[in-house]
């Protein structure tokens, strides 16, 4: 329990206003002291972390960068034995180490994990939210603005979510302006949590105005703490002569507070550290005066503060304001686990994910010159969707057999395009004529009919540059045989030979055939990446032809798979239309056998894919795992 500046005791950030308002005049110099003010659940959260983890694992802990962003505060700790670092690299390996309430860009994380560290995030759960609403839109599809101060611990760690581009930093009109973006551009915008209510609105307001497609929070991104303070001391400015913000410089919260005190009226505003800070001068000018302090500041600098004011002769009197009964759970104190760096499959899909997408979003690029509707439209057909498994298959094929995993990105980056410019051509009205495609509108649908169409004639050129690039591996040979072993997956006896086996099927249809279609029409794709992964490192003959019989029947069970969704899938989870197989009279694997003969045949299928395996022994886990994936997934 926490006292306040008066001696009234105070919960966290919450305090009860007493019941005397502010007379209208005092004979002394009065100070109107704003309510809410100080710390917020998230602060004392984070700090409440560092003391637990001092008592339960002793000193010393390390702490990455300042845990909140006041001086005092961390002063109190050191002594209590934490260790403030900037960077993971300082920390022992082994030791405790905490990241900050601000939140830590996800390579933070990793370089922590690779030290093998004890980690312990104090990340606001109000920031967390953010993250979480960035990546959702990024998923999506969207552009992502985040109205916010560039280089702020928060907009850094925020950035770090996401590949680098998804993001775009914006504080003023002028920033917005400033941005190379095209008007029917599919966005979303986050706010940094302690930015200006008012400037936030501002910076809204001309995102509207300049783009038709934009999603917003579901609520405010800015904190409870951020609004109820600037609201406060706002109530409060006009009335007085001065207003003093308590908070350190260091302080986004604490800036703001005296920004929003020069808006609503008051001449002098200014931030000061405390007591030994106070303005003596401009506080014996003034009549009245206001006093707030940032969400970082503890109750103690704010009494310290006023004992220096009452010095000169003045009187304290609360303001009412509003309660804050916010509370958030503490912070675990069981590290973040530290995975091997394989992981669990939905591990290893999340990096790669973040990895895939930086590598098209290179590739494709933002090069003066070209056409900046067709690099959009090839943004959204590959860039935040999709399962990236071809991807993933690349990688776990080349690791096993001793492959860069540098070079395996780009080789997935490149399967990715073919695989995006099939969907775009797949989805034309003179294909299977779709209007949603992973829960969105089809590219056709979002900008127009020849833009699909180009855009998938310059996604399936992008795929072959990036394979016959050195960087993707240095032997010309191994990227002849790459590019070589591309286009024979998607010619006439790949992906476009099962397309037209599909779009034309026989008038009496066998199971082989219905198999023989859609081993092309998936399985090439798959097989490609299992062969590509194989080129990649140290790979006998032998293992190969394991490898490719083990893709063989992961193509037919992916395949068998989506047949049945369509069947039983939830277009909400699926993210597509089902039914449409039985609506346009066409034959799969679910029509030919039903669910429980599909299901028993999926079953065979990935029984054959493990027993491809079993001359790898357990190095082949990996892949075990994706046969186990592909059989069970619900999208």
């Amino acid at each position: 329990m926490l006292q306040n500046a008066l001696g009234e005791q105070r919960y966290g950030a919450s305090l009860t206003p007493t019941p005397d308002v502010c007379p209208p005049a005092l004979p002394q110099r009065q100070v109107l002291l704003a309510n809410p003010r100080g710390f917020c659940a998230g602060v004392q959260r984070a700090i409440e972390a560092v003391e637990r983890a001092l008592e339960h694992d002793g000193a010393p802990v390390y702490v990455r960068r300042a845990i909140v962003h006041n001086r005092t505060v961390v002063e109190r700790l050191e002594r209590l034995g934490a260790v403030f670092v900037q960077e993971i690299d300082e920390i022992p390996s082994g030791a405790v180490a905490i990241l900050s309430a601000h939140g830590s860009a996800r390579s933070v994380v990793r370089a922590a994990q690779a030290r093998a560290l004890r980690m312990i995030d104090a990340v606001c759960p109000l920031v967390t939210k953010v993250h979480a609403e960035i990546e959702g839109w990024y998923r999506a599809g969207r552009h992502v603005l985040l109205i916010g101060h560039t280089g702020h611990p928060e907009v850094v760690g925020t950035l770090g979510q996401l590949p680098t581009g998804a993001v775009s930093v914006v504080c003023t009109p002028e920033d917005l302006e400033a941005l190379d973006l095209a008007p029917n551009m599919a966005l979303a915008y986050a706010v940094q949590t302690t930015f200006s209510q008012r400037d936030a609105a501002e910076m809204i307001a001309a995102i509207k105005a300049r783009f038709r497609d934009v999603a917003a929070p579901r609520s405010s991104d800015i904190c409870y703490a951020t609004s109820n303070r600037q609201d406060a001391i706002s109530a409060i400015a006009a009335q007085c002569d001065l207003v003093l913000v308590a908070g350190d410089t260091m302080s986004s919260n604490a800036r703001r507070l005296v920004e929003v005190a020069s808006a609503a009226g008051c001449p002098d505003a200014r931030l000061i550290s405390g007591g030994a800070d106070l303005p003596r001068g401009a506080v014996l000018r003034a009549k009245r005066i206001g006093l707030t302090a940032a969400a970082s500041t503890p109750d103690s600098v704010v009494a310290e503060i006023c004992e220096a004011l009452r010095e000169l002769d003045c009187t304290i009197t609360e303001t009412p304001g509003a309660i804050e009964r916010v509370r958030f759970r503490p912070v675990s104190l069981e590290p973040l686990g530290l995975r091997s760096p394989e992981g669990s499959i939905k591990d290893r899909l999340a990096r790669l994910r973040t990895d895939i997408d930086t590598t098209l979003e290179a590739a494709i690029g933002h090069a003066r010159g070209r056409d900046r509707r067709l690099a959009d439209a090839m943004r959204y057909a590959t860039i935040g969707g999709g399962k990236r498994f071809r991807a993933l298959l690349v990688t776990a094929v080349s690791d096993l057999v001793g492959g860069a995993y540098d070079q395996a990105l780009r080789v997935g980056a490149a399967i990715e395009c073919v695989h995006a410019q099939s969907l775009v051509h797949d989805d034309l009205p003179c294909m299977d004529d779709d209007d949603r495609r992973r829960g969105r509108p089809t590219l056709h649908r979002k900008f127009d009919e020849a833009t699909a169409v180009l855009a998938g004639d310059a996604l399936l050129a992008l795929a072959f540059e990036i394979l016959a690039e050195e960087a993707t591996h240095p032997d010309p040979a191994v990227r002849a045989q790459l590019v070589l072993s591309m286009a024979r997956s998607i010619g006439q006896d790949g992906l476009a030979g099962g397309q037209m086996m599909d779009l034309y099927p026989s008038a009496r249809p066998r199971p082989d055939d219905i198999f023989e279609c859609e081993s092309r029409k998936t399985g090439a794709l798959i097989r490609y990446a299992v062969v590509a992964g194989s080129l990649l490192g140290q790979c006998s003959a032998e293992d190969r032809n394991r490898l490719i019989a083990f893709a063989d029947n992961l193509g037919l069970v992916f395949q068998i798979r989506d047949d049945m969704l369509d069947s039983i899938g939830d277009p909400a989870v699926v993210g597509k239309a089902v039914g449409k197989d039985a609506r346009a009279g066409r034959n799969s694997a679910t029509t030919l056998l039903g669910l429980e003969g599909a299901a028993v045949q999926s079953s065979l299928l990935e029984s054959a894919c493990h027993q491809a395996l079993d001359g790898f022994g357990p190095k082949a886990s990996p892949l075990r795992e994706l046969a186990r994936f592909a059989v069970n997934r619900m999208h």
